[in-house]
């Protein structure tokens, strides 16, 4: 078996997107943990120190943006990017997050592009 290239947390509450992302990053060597929303996101981070959080923005009981308040000190003083999905237009509060360390891709998207820049933030 060969060695894990570190674990991606997947907040999405979208069941087909969140197969396609753990199919796709496990075939790369990706160890990944799943939640459906951000308050499991928030439960499932206690437990572990992900490489990389992947997370939608709209999602039901606590959306993305929320998840990253709560974990920014977190993510930031652990050295861990989170990635942002969204089907939203631009917004100009996205500024605000890229400004604050996260990355935003629009939805739809190429899951290889995606993993593309996974590869490359995570060095590999």
């Amino acid at each position: 078996m060969n060695q894990s290239r570190g674990t991606i947390l997947i907040i999405d509450d979208d069941l087909a997107l969140q197969t396609v992302l753990e199919y796709a990053l496990r075939s790369e060597g990706y160890d990944v943990v799943l939640a459906s929303d951000g308050q499991e996101g928030l439960h499932r981070i206690k437990q572990l120190v992900p490489s990389l959080v992947i997370s939608d923005i709209m999602m039901p009981n606590m959306d993305g943006v929320e998840v990253f308040h709560h974990l920014k000190d977190r993510l930031q003083n652990d050295g861990i990017p989170i990635i942002f999905m969204t089907a939203l237009s631009r917004k100009p509060w996205f500024a605000d997050l890229e400004a604050e360390g996260a990355v935003i891709i629009q939805k739809p998207f190429e899951v290889d592009r995606l993993v593309d820049i996974i590869n490359i933030t995570l060095g590999g």
